[in-house]
């Protein structure tokens, strides 16, 4: 706390405008607490005070440092030494009002003035544009306009920035017109332009740009910015080049951040790295916002290794280039890199922040790696970010995805005020987990609880329980209300749920009828939900008719190839199979293998079909032959309808008893204490055999078996599974 003692006499005495000079100074430098600290000394250590030269200089410093406390005191100085009637010292004693967000201590200082000059009302103004409090502003401007006062340009630039309706800034617009203020102030142009790019009114903001006559850098980088944001990219490059060809303004970081923006919503890769370059060339590596921006450019333009790169290049890195390396091998695909990458992190003087948090807890719940996940919530806990939300939700979406539901609901019940993501992200866990019912009830209760603005995201999370739990009325419910009720457009992922949803049910002519119903550009990518149903009920000239469709959509896709297989397989048409399965190959489409992974005691063993890498493999097809044993007295017996061979029924039998799910589960029952769950984490849907399996497993081991595959999670408890064999 600084004191600024009135009456202190020493020794040393120096005239006041030494003083002043060292003030005006260090305020000119910025040097801000350097200010009230030579003010303090000069009352501290001479008899002599400030003046109304001293005072307007003193109120910007705490106006800067936003210190009401320095200012109030300051305020009774100005009070005590009888300079509440100068004009400056009062306009400025406002202004630092108004800076430090205290309102009415700012009116009050303006209506006790007894002179007021087009400053003094302009600063009043600006206080109440600062607090969106914009028609008292309107108020104060009328009035200073009926007294007498010639309005200026600095009088109506903070209020159209802060004009919430276009009706208000289309009126300003006309006044500024009307008073010839518009073309030949740059702060009030740009301001105008800046109005109408908010208000999504490009070609009005391009219509004043370009009358007039003399631009700034902030005149060029809001226009690019607008058509950046209504997607306009290829204007906004325009514009960029033209204003780099003539050379007027030189390029700041703020506009190559908007450049950059529009290189994302492009998704071009050669126009970013051209923008990169350019980045380079101006200086500007090494500017942590810059950076940043760049790392980001190049992931969502789909270049990992160049976002690497440039991440790489940066010696000093902030938290957010962390942070953001960490999301986008997350986003990519690479969560065990994103793991790497933390690690390094916790091992600089860097800590992580919500979003860093956000991001690695992301890519635990890709790999579900529920005890790595357990150490970062304990991490959380002891670093004070347990009660942050975007936590709490990325520890619920964590949870869900690793098979602990249990705990998720924990954590979600552990939140004091839970926005949309959160129960968004509850609902979806239930959803995953086949708990359709339960994601209803919390759906309900969240509107009762919580009323407010649902979005698309938590109406996705519902159509996809609705589909995995087999619920079509209710499914179709909710998509109807979403439009009619809410008024949100059905996006790809609401189409294809319900389309699934459909599907699974067998109802396919209004599944069709669904899709033709779709707009064309969204129809392409909802076959492939109906032509997996068409597999689940052996819908043959159908599923021929859904794989044509989407095969010449993308001949590329491997997945209608297997799943057009597999239909055939199970049909007994061994001909056609074996066909498709050929046209594959020819193609050069190689199937997805198929894995599965379990983690014991920290560590993640991985097995594929067949698989005999692993230093404990002659156990595990020991055990697997014992289990084997076990189940067929248990009265199991092997579907083999779903193989991909013409084989005998005995072979098929022996090629579906090392399926990779199989040998996880052997291994979970060698290393682990009995009555321990297991849980698996599998990258394809498993295979009605393997389903049986599994089943079976349960009953006879008297485990818990959690096994989230392609599609969802299926808890296998006692011999039966909580999809109730919907999936």
């Amino acid at each position: 706390m600084r004191h600024f003692p009135l009456n202190s006499i020493t020794s040393k005495k120096r005239p006041l405008y030494l003083f002043n000079l060292k003030i005006r100074n260090s305020t000119n430098n910025g040097d801000f607490a350097d200010t009230l600290k030579i003010y303090s000394s000069m009352l501290r250590d001479t008899p002599v005070h400030g003046n109304s030269f001293t005072f307007p200089l003193l109120f910007k410093a705490c106006a800067s440092l936003n210190s009401l406390h320095d200012g109030t005191k300051l305020h009774a100085h100005v009070l005590q030494l009888g300079f509440q009637q100068d004009i400056f010292v009062q306009t400025s004693l406002l202004d630092m009002y108004s800076k430090c967000s205290d309102l009415a201590s700012a009116r009050n200082v303006f209506d006790e003035m007894v002179m007021r000059n087009v400053v003094c009302w302009n600063t009043m103004i600006s206080a109440y544009c600062r607090c969106f409090r914009v028609m008292e502003a309107m108020n104060l401007l009328k009035e200073m306009w009926v007294i007498g006062f010639e309005l200026n340009a600095s009088t109506f630039v903070s209020v159209i920035a802060a004009c919430t309706n276009l009706r208000l800034g289309l009126s300003m617009h006309c006044c500024v017109f009307k008073l010839g203020l518009l073309h030949c102030e740059i702060p009030l142009a740009n301001s105008v332009v800046n109005m109408y790019v908010k208000f999504g009114l490009i070609d009005d903001a391009r219509s004043i740009f370009d009358t007039v006559d003399e631009r700034s850098i902030l005149s060029w980088t809001t226009i690019i910015g607008g058509y950046v944001s209504v997607g306009n990219v290829g204007e906004a490059f325009n514009l960029f080049n033209r204003m780099r060809q003539m050379g007027c303004v030189s390029q700041d970081m703020v506009l190559f951040v908007k450049i950059i923006s529009g290189c994302v919503k492009s998704g071009n890769l050669l126009l970013a790295s051209s923008v990169h370059s350019l980045v380079l060339k101006s200086g500007f590596h090494g500017e942590a916002s810059i950076d940043n921006s760049v790392l980001n450019m190049y992931s969502k333009c789909g270049d990992i290794v160049s976002a690497r790169r440039v991440f790489e290049m940066v010696d000093e890195k902030c938290i957010f280039l962390w942070t953001s390396m960490i999301a986008a091998n997350t986003q990519h695909g690479y969560p065990a890199e994103a793991l790497d990458l933390f690690k390094s992190l916790l091992r600089t003087d860097l800590k992580p922040n919500e979003a860093t948090i956000a991001s690695i807890l992301s890519a635990c719940a890709d790999l579900g790696s529920l005890s790595i996940g357990n150490e970062i919530e304990h991490y959380v806990k002891l670093n004070g970010l347990a009660s942050n939300q975007q936590v709490q939700t990325s520890l619920i979406h964590m949870y869900c995805k690793c098979g602990r539901i249990d705990k998720a609901e924990e954590v979600f019940a552990g939140v004091l005020h839970k926005d949309l993501a959160v129960w968004s992200s509850m609902i979806n866990g239930y959803a995953i987990h086949g708990m359709g019912n339960e994601a209803l009830k919390l759906f309900h209760r969240m509107q009762i609880t919580k009323p407010c603005s649902l979005d698309h995201v938590v109406f996705t999370s519902i159509l996809l329980a609705c589909s995995h739990s087999g619920l079509v009325e209710d499914g179709l419910k909710y998509y109807k209300s979403m439009k009619d009720d809410y008024g949100i457009e059905p996006g790809i992922e609401h189409y294809t749920c319900l389309v699934d949803l459909l599907g699974r049910a067998g109802h396919f002519d209004l599944a069709l009828k669904t899709i033709q119903e779709m707009p064309l550009q969204v129809q392409a990518q909802v076959w492939a939900p109906l032509l997996s149903s068409c597999r689940k009920h052996c819908k043959i000239e159908l599923g021929e008719y859904v794989a044509k469709k989407l095969l010449d959509l993308n001949p590329g896709n491997t997945s209608s190839y297997v799943l057009m297989a597999n239909i055939y397989t199970s049909a007994g048409k061994w001909k056609e199979a074996a066909k498709t399965r050929s046209m594959m190959r020819n193609k050069g489409l190689v199937k997805e293998p198929g894995w599965s992974q379990i983690e014991i005691n920290g560590s993640v063993h991985v097995f594929m079909a067949g698989d005999r890498s692993h230093h404990r493999s002659a156990g595990i097809y020991e055990k697997l032959n014992e289990l084997n044993t076990k189940l067929k007295e248990a009265g199991y017996v092997a579907e083999t309808d779903m193989v991909v061979h013409d084989l005998e029924n005995e072979e098929k039998e022996e090629s579906m008893k090392v399926h990779s799910e199989r040998l996880a589960v052997a291994w979970g029952l060698i290393g682990t204490e009995p009555g321990t769950t297991l849980t698996i984490i599998k990258n394809l849907q498993t295979c009605g055999d393997c389903h049986s399996f599994l089943k079976f497993t349960s009953k006879v081991t008297g485990r818990h078996l959690i096994v989230r595959d392609g599609q969802r999670f299926h808890h296998f408890q006692l011999g039966s599974c909580s999809c109730k064999d919907f999936w």
